[in-house]
C-alpha cells in the first residue's frame, strides 16, 4: 500500500484551480504566492497526466508510471510537462541562492516553502510568469 493520500483525478484537478484562483486573488508575499502556483501547476499536470493515461486514482497513476515513477509522481513538472507537452516552449530553469548553488525546478516547493534568499530575483520573476503560462496552458487542456 502506498504511504500518500490515494487522491482521485478530478481532485487534483479540483486542487489546481482552488490553489490557482487563490495565486490570482492574493497579494503580499511573492513567495507564498508562487508556493501556491507551483502546486497549482504540479496538481494541473498530475490531473492532465492521469486523463491522458486513463487513470482515476493517483494510486493506478503510479503503478502506470513504470520507470519514469520518481518523476511523474514527485515535484518534478519540467518532467510531467515534457510527458505531457514533449515540444513544450515551457522553459523552467535553475534558480541561482544568494549562498550558492542553486534549485531546480523539481525543488521550486522547497524555495519558495523555506524562503531561501535568491542571488537574482529576476530569475524567480521569470519562472513565475512561466508557471503562470504553464497554468493557463493546463485551463484550456482540463
Amino acid at each position: 500500500m502506498s504511504s500518500r493520500i490515494n487522491v482521485k483525478r478530478r481532485e487534483f484537478q479540483d486542487s489546481y484551480r482552488r490553489h490557482y484562483k487563490m495565486y490570482k486573488e492574493t497579494t503580499g508575499n511573492s513567495k507564498s504566492r508562487r508556493l501556491l502556483l507551483f502546486y497549482s501547476v504540479e496538481c494541473g499536470l498530475k490531473s492532465l497526466l492521469m486523463k491522458d493515461l486513463g487513470n482515476n486514482t493517483y494510486e493506478e497513476f503510479v503503478q502506470c508510471c513504470g520507470r519514469e515513477k520518481k518523476d511523474l509522481t514527485g515535484h518534478n513538472i519540467s518532467a510531467m510537462l515534457k510527458k505531457l507537452n514533449p515540444h513544450s516552449s515551457y522553459c523552467l530553469r535553475n534558480i541561482h541562492l544568494k549562498r550558492g548553488g542553486c534549485v531546480p525546478p523539481e525543488k521550486f516547493n522547497e524555495l519558495w516553502r523555506y524562503g531561501a534568499e535568491t542571488e537574482d530575483g529576476d530569475e524567480e520573476e521569470k519562472v513565475e510568469k512561466t508557471l503562470a503560462r504553464i497554468a493557463e496552458w493546463i485551463h484550456t487542456k482540463l
